[in-house]
C-alpha cells in the first residue's frame, strides 16, 4: 500500500551554505528566498563543526516497534558525506525539513541518521541542490496511530 501524486518542477536551486551557519535554518531560508513551497534535496555535501542527529532504536511498546534515540551530538570536524531529504510545509504553514545524512568523524567512524533542526553548524561549506516540487499537496501530517508526522503526497 502507498500514497503517491504526480508533481512537476520548474526550477532547481544550487546553493552554498557558509561557515558558522545552522544547516536546517539555512535550507529553510533558501526555500523562502527562492519561493519553493516544497522541494527535495538530492544531494547535500560539506563539513560541520558540530553534528546532531537521531536514529531508530527498537521499542516493542510502540506502533512501529521503534522510537528515535536521544539526540547524538558529535564535535567536529565532521565530514558530511551526503544527505537527502524533503522540505515542505507543515499543517500550520511552517517549513519542515526531513533530512537523513551520512557523516564521518576525525577517526573515519561513519554515522547516519535523521538530522535534527538545531545543532548542525557548518564548518567550511555545505553545498546542496534543491529541486522544486509543484502541483501537488505535500504537507507533513500527524498520524494518530503511530504518533509520527509524515509527508503525505496528495493530488492538488
Amino acid at each position: 500500500m502507498h500514497k503517491s501524486a504526480v508533481a512537476t518542477s520548474e526550477k532547481t536551486v544550487a546553493a552554498r551554505i557558509m561557515p558558522d551557519s545552522n544547516l536546517v535554518e539555512e535550507i529553510i531560508a533558501i526555500c523562502k528566498e527562492n519561493k519553493l513551497e516544497a522541494a527535495y534535496i538530492p544531494t547535500c555535501i560539506g563539513s560541520l563543526k558540530k553534528a546532531r542527529f537521531v536514529y531508530a532504536i527498537p521499542d516493542d511498546s510502540t506502533y512501529f516497534k521503534m522510537v528515535y534515540s536521544d539526540p547524538v551530538d558529535l564535535d567536529g570536524p565532521i565530514e558530511f558525506l551526503n544527505a537527502q531529504g524533503i522540505v515542505a510545509k507543515g499543517e500550520n504553514g511552517e517549513y519542515l525539513v526531513h533530512l537523513h545524512a551520512v557523516m564521518s568523524d576525525k577517526d573515519m567512524k561513519v554515522y547516519g541518521g535523521h538530522v535534527v533542526d538545531d545543532g548542525n553548524i557548518v564548518l567550511a561549506t555545505m553545498d546542496l541542490v534543491l529541486n522544486e516540487i509543484k502541483d501537488i499537496n505535500l504537507a507533513r501530517k500527524y498520524d494518530e496511530n503511530s504518533g509520527f508526522y509524515f509527508f503525505t503526497p496528495e493530488e492538488a
